[in-house]
């Protein structure tokens, strides 16, 4: 099986190197700037729950044509970029990619699944990675902590054969993997974890822990996942108060984890506004409901970081 990543960040390095290293298939990721310099000279150093491992794999860079031509035969296209970054990446790879390759999103968000379909015209694969973290930490090394989990589905609903063989293919290299055949509601499930999770830590720069077992920082965590949580109905999805209680115990629980905005944040890079808060804001506005917590860390965020496009 030949797969392209589009995305060589934390999520797209680990599942290259994680796929690659079965065997099975043929993997490329596509990247840009110093990161993929790094990543094509020197190969890609991924310290995974301490063990710290070398890989090396063909990297395409976005910005050569003559290089892109190179996805012709894909059988899969699985965009792991933020998700700020899908459109405008999905416009880039469009002319190159063949009438048979499969897309998949693995991505933050509620938003990328519609945008793939929209801009390839073809079904699209939506997926989450969970259960761990996954960042950048300098040109060429990624630091990944936690258990590998996948959920895979059919957009926004089914489970096709072509999804379970890529299942197969991810259990094969080591990543835990759960079919469903409602992937929409485990995505917005996620975004309930990521909108609690996320803006308050790119705010306080403290990790989940600290968060999740301070009075005042749960109050705020739990009002972002109840915000998020009755957004969600703009998709016709629906969270009960015990689903979302659960959530937070869940994040209260684990070791301590530093969210992916913190990450950035602390790199000066682009925060993921737009794919998790900026996607509450937006079926807020649909429904008519108000959102207060959400949009004030949003405006904080965007403030001070700007918009990340």
């Amino acid at each position: 099986m030949r797969i392209a990543i589009a995305g060589a960040g934390g999520i797209g390095c680990l599942l290259g190197a994680r796929l690659a290293a079965t065997g099975a298939a043929d993997v490329v990721l596509l990247a840009r700037g110093e990161h993929a310099a790094r990543l094509a000279g020197h190969g890609l150093l991924l310290d995974l729950n301490g063990d710290r491992q070398l890989h090396r794999l063909p990297v395409l860079d976005t910005g050569s044509d003559a290089e892109l031509a190179q996805l012709a035969g894909c059988d899969w296209l699985l965009f792991a970029c933020k998700s700020q970054h899908t459109q405008r990446l999905a416009g880039r790879l469009r002319p190159y990619v063949g009438g048979d390759c499969r897309l998949g999103s693995l991505q933050n968000g509620v938003d990328n699944e519609p945008v793939l379909a929209k801009i390839f015209d073809r079904p699209v694969m939506g997926g989450l990675m969970r259960k761990f973290f996954a960042h950048i930490t300098a040109p060429g090394e990624v630091e990944v902590r936690g258990v590998l989990e996948a959920v895979l589905g059919d957009y926004p609903t089914g489970c096709n054969q072509d999804v379970t063989a890529l299942a197969e293919l991810l259990s094969l290299s080591g990543i835990t993997v759960l079919l469903s055949d409602d992937i929409r509601r485990e995505l917005w499930r996620k975004l309930v974890l990521n909108n609690g999770c996320n803006p308050l830590a790119a705010v306080t720069f403290l990790d989940t822990q600290r968060m999740a077992n301070d009075p005042d920082m749960a109050w705020v965590m739990r009002n972002l996942m109840r915000e998020a949580g009755a957004a969600a109905a703009a998709d016709d999805v629906e969270f009960s108060p015990h689903e979302l209680d659960a959530v937070f115990h869940w994040i209260k629980g684990i070791d301590p984890i530093k969210p992916s905005m913190q990450a950035d944040a602390e790199r000066g890079k682009p925060l993921e506004l737009d794919g998790i808060t900026g996607a509450i804001l937006r079926r807020a506005g649909q429904l008519g409901i108000e959102v207060p917590v959400t949009a004030t860390l949003h405006h904080i965020l965007m403030g001070k970081y700007g918009s990340g496009d």
